[in-house]
């Protein structure tokens, strides 16, 4: 009786963003290791971090480049040399079940890429579970989920992700990837989420942190932008979705608040740049041609 072939398995290229994750880092690449499938290579393109992220990472297994510009380029930059057939993009601050990547693979067939839910980790505080049912009720709406195991040809013809782009930057990318034509599909798999703020001061200290970029993505596409806030859609992501009934109004309130500091935060900023640093009295401007002129007769 001859011995049947089994097909080869397909390579899964991961690749994981990271900027000072050492807190992280560790757990999420173990996740990554601990996979069912086989093969997999892990690509952690690092933003030149100041802490241990680059060697935990090496210990644990991984391929680490240095890149910087922001998530977008890292992702771009790992994507540019994975050698894998499937291009999956973890956050550092992830951790994943042993059969996430099989998972990801039986569902692909037929279609370009697969949506994978992400869950917080929930850690207590009434803050916490708050943030964590958010999350859970926006894993049902179809305008605040992203693609990020893909086919590595479709990325590639899609050009990747927006390198301009640090808030939003998977949703600009699920939004185009549509757009092209391409296919997604659900999975049963999950993620767990580490990062989620625990208090309501760490919280709005995170949506100071991206506010800077704000204006930038909702400008590239505004009334995209406006839609995906849109309380309504939260309501409607409830229906589908396992969460607490009780949280509903609580968690709508909590994100009109975010949706607000994160743009009173964009335009204090905005409205900071455009104002006109005064020289100091009695001092005496020198503009960039002078200077050199200056240098040069020193």
């Amino acid at each position: 009786m001859a011995n049947s072939i089994q097909p080869k398995a397909s390579l899964v290229s991961v690749v994981i963003p990271t900027r000072n994750s050492a807190a992280t880092i560790a757990d999420c690449v173990k996740s990554v290791m601990s996979q069912s499938h086989r093969p997999i290579e892990i690509i952690v393109v690092d933003n030149y971090s100041t802490d241990s992220t680059e060697e935990i990472a090496k210990r644990n297994g991984a391929i680490v480049m240095l890149r910087a510009g922001g998530r977008s380029a890292q992702k771009n930059w790992g994507a540019k040399f994975a050698k894998g057939e499937y291009l999956y993009f973890v956050d550092s601050d992830l951790i994943l079940g042993p059969d996430v990547i099989s998972r990801c693979l039986a569902t692909i067939e037929g279609v370009d890429g697969v949506l994978v839910r992400t869950l917080d980790v929930n850690r207590g505080s009434r803050a916490a579970r708050l943030i964590a049912s958010r999350k859970r009720i926006l894993s049902y709406d179809e305008m605040n989920v992203a693609v990020r195991f893909v086919r590595k040809e479709a990325f590639d013809r899609l050009g990747g992700f927006d390198p301009d782009i640090y808030v939003g930057m998977d949703t600009d990318f699920h939004r185009r990837f549509l757009l092209e034509g391409f296919r997604v599909r659900y999975s049963s798999a999950t993620e767990w989420h580490l990062g989620s703020p625990l208090t309501v001061r760490g919280w709005l200290k995170r949506n100071l942190y991206y506010a800077p970029s704000l204006l930038k993505s909702t400008s590239k596409h505004p009334l995209y932008s406006l839609s995906r806030i849109n309380p309504l859609h939260t309501v409607s992501a409830w229906k589908k979705s396992d969460a607490h009934g009780s949280d509903l109004i609580l968690v709508v309130i909590l994100g009109i608040l975010s949706n607000i500091s994160l743009a009173l935060a964009a335009l204090l900023i905005h409205h900071s740049r455009e104002v006109p640093v005064r020289p100091a009295h009695g001092s005496r401007r020198i503009d960039p041609v002078n200077a050199d002129e200056l240098k040069e007769g020193t």
